[in-house]
């Protein structure tokens, strides 16, 4: 199998897409092996322009070529069902939490500080902490990690990296109760903590998105 994702800022590294690291977190919980070949707009394959319109993440496994991380990762989910990841509350938790990421993309991106899009993030960071004030364990479907899990920390580690830099008061009121102590959980990971990127990398990304 071989995994197309977005280049760093060298064009060969590893790049920042949290969605990418989503599905290389997966492999590496469920102990596939991939190529992982990082691209940038001048190096992705003709087949990945010409098929798939240039979409990464793009796995490719033989014949097969499947786009978008959540599709990836159903597909590696049926493929490898020995190694099966998904609690069967997985896709109900994943909509909860989706709109953690979305929040914090609108208040980063304006460069001036917006008031009510930090009160729209803190609003969100509160499901989930509601979320996890209920949960049978420590992670979002129970005692062990999931899906839902491996989705939300490439997104958990975005937001703790950009905040810190940006804005590190409403990372302070953020970063409380549970989600401070889910956030350490879930980036300490091995499929997690071995998949990062440089923070460097994560706010050069969002400081071309500010731009």
């Amino acid at each position: 199998m071989e995994l197309y994702i977005k280049a760093g800022p060298d064009g060969t590294s590893v790049g920042d897409c949290p969605f990418a690291h989503f599905v290389r977190a997966v492999l590496r919980m469920k102990g596939l092996e991939c190529t992982v070949i990082p691209c940038t707009q001048e190096t992705k394959p003709v087949w990945l322009v010409q098929d798939c319109q240039g979409k990464m993440p793009c796995l490719r496994d033989g014949e097969e070529r499947v786009t978008e991380s959540s599709v990836i990762v159903k597909y590696l989910e049926d493929k490898y069902q020995t190694t099966k990841i998904e609690c069967s509350d997985d896709i109900d938790v994943m909509m909860k939490v989706a709109p953690i990421f979305q929040s914090l993309a609108k208040f980063i991106k304006k460069i001036e500080f917006d008031e009510e899009l930090e009160r729209n993030l803190i609003e969100e960071i509160r499901i989930l902490e509601n979320h996890l004030q209920t949960s049978t364990g420590p992670y979002l479907c129970g005692a062990t990690p999931s899906l839902s899990d491996l989705s939300l920390a490439p997104k958990l580690y975005h937001l703790e990296t950009t905040l810190s830099n940006y804005y590190p008061e409403t990372l302070e009121k953020v970063m409380q109760g549970k989600v401070k102590e889910y956030t350490e959980l879930v980036l300490s990971l091995p499929a997690v903590r071995d998949t990062l990127y440089p923070r460097e990398y994560v706010l050069k990304g969002w400081e071309q998105a500010r731009s």
